[in-house]
């Protein structure tokens, strides 16, 4: 009987096949675009992607909606997006492995529509672009958006030079015992060296190396070693050293010189070992001339470590004019560039109790740290520093921060 019975559906079921079929329309794929409006808030986070780098990701987020935008798959051990003003495209260095995880290995420069994310050019350049955990400058572009420069380390050193005008890679140059990229006009770029100098790179107008100028060093590599995260204030770059003093240096001449040395410490903080932290640990406000310090407090070896708390500085007289507290630890900061200034972390929130934490340690319970916190963005007012919003779940292990 149940036999029959089945063979009754099957054929009644294949009866009302076509008509079935009629019902259910095709679904029309389409390319969803990033929306145009106001981009004063939008906010590009690199994630390195700690249990799967063989794809890095780029996403884009708007931080008053706390809306995913789009997103970059970025290859092998990605550098991030560089962010041309002038195109509005979005431009990022990939590594692929022809075999997955091994193989001949490509390098790419990948120009991206900025509405559409598709890719526009692909660019491969020499298979030897340095990779590290967090470097935020083994890349960067002129001052024109012309040239796109690459750290490469094999161990030998060198630059790689990228057309985006004509997409075309240029050259190959040594720069030996000098590395990381800092722009300094349409045609120069500086690169730090291993004396804690800053070498000067002149380009002619096609990209090619025609000038190179030995600076002096400007910090003690031994007493007290900067960090390569650096950033801009006009023609000045600020660099950040593990005893927590700025090293501004002049970048408008043909060789880069230090302007002055400026404490964010004041002896007896030292001593209670506050320090930056994190990998992206210093912000600037260009309209108001501050600078965004993300700090912590520990030892010397956990300048890496997440910060708790950001503290704000004029450049102009060195002085602190305001700090807060951080909702979450925080991995990287960045700070908008409008009228009303809002400051993005990139954060470990905590999704397991600290007592239950304790409690698991006591019970001789492993895990790792990845198993209870989880990556957030965390926006605040740049102005008294209030929490506005967290947006939950924007990366496997965010890392960097970058405004449009």
């Amino acid at each position: 009987m149940r036999v029959w019975s089945s063979i009754a559906i099957a054929a009644l079921m294949l009866g009302m096949a076509p008509a079935m079929a009629d019902e259910l329309q095709p679904e029309t794929l389409h390319v969803e675009k990033v929306p145009d409006g106001p981009r004063d808030h939008w906010i590009w986070i690199g994630d390195l992607g700690a249990q799967h780098n063989v794809d890095t990701r780029a996403m884009l987020f708007d931080a008053n909606k706390g809306k995913m935008l789009g997103m970059l798959s970025t290859g092998f051990w990605s550098a991030g997006v560089l962010l041309p003003k002038s195109t509005g495209h979005v431009v990022a260095l990939e590594t692929f492995f022809e075999k997955g995880t091994r193989g001949p290995r490509h390098d790419y420069v990948t120009v991206y529509d900025p509405q559409t994310l598709l890719p526009l050019h692909e660019i491969e350049v020499p298979p030897r672009r340095m990779t590290a955990l967090v470097q935020t400058r083994m890349a960067g572009l002129t001052d024109d958006d012309r040239f796109v420069a690459i750290t490469n380390f094999t161990p030998r050193q060198t630059m790689s030079i990228v057309d985006l005008q004509k997409n075309r890679f240029v050259a190959e140059t040594d720069t030996p015992g000098c590395g990381q990229i800092y722009p300094a006009g349409p045609r120069r770029i500086l690169l730090l060296c291993g004396d804690a100098s800053l070498k000067s790179v002149t380009l002619d107008d096609e990209g090619k190396v025609v000038k190179q100028t030995d600076g002096k060093p400007f910090f003690d590599p031994f007493a007290d070693p900067v960090i390569t995260h650096a950033v801009r204030a006009g023609d000045d770059w600020l660099f950040v050293s593990l005893a927590g003093y700025i090293y501004q240096v002049d970048a408008s001449g043909d060789e880069a010189k230090l302007r002055e040395k400026w404490p964010l410490l004041t002896d007896s903080e030292r001593a209670d070992g506050w320090r930056t932290g994190g990998y992206q640990p210093l912000a600037v406000q260009k309209k108001d001339g501050l600078l965004y310090a993300l700090m912590r407090k520990g030892p010397e070896s956990t300048y890496e470590e997440p910060g708790d708390a950001v503290w704000v500085f004029d450049v102009a007289t060195h002085k602190r004019v305001a700090q807060f507290d951080l909702a979450n630890a925080t991995l990287a900061i960045e700070v908008s560039q409008d009228a009303k200034p809002i400051v993005y972390g990139a954060s470990m929130k905590t999704v397991v109790p600290y007592w239950s934490l304790v409690a698991l340690t006591l019970l001789g319970q492993k895990f790792e740290q990845l198993d209870v916190v989880k990556p957030a963005l965390d926006v605040y007012d740049a102005k008294d520093g209030k929490l506005l919003r967290t947006v939950d779940h924007v990366a496997s292990f965010a890392t960097s921060l970058q405004q449009p």
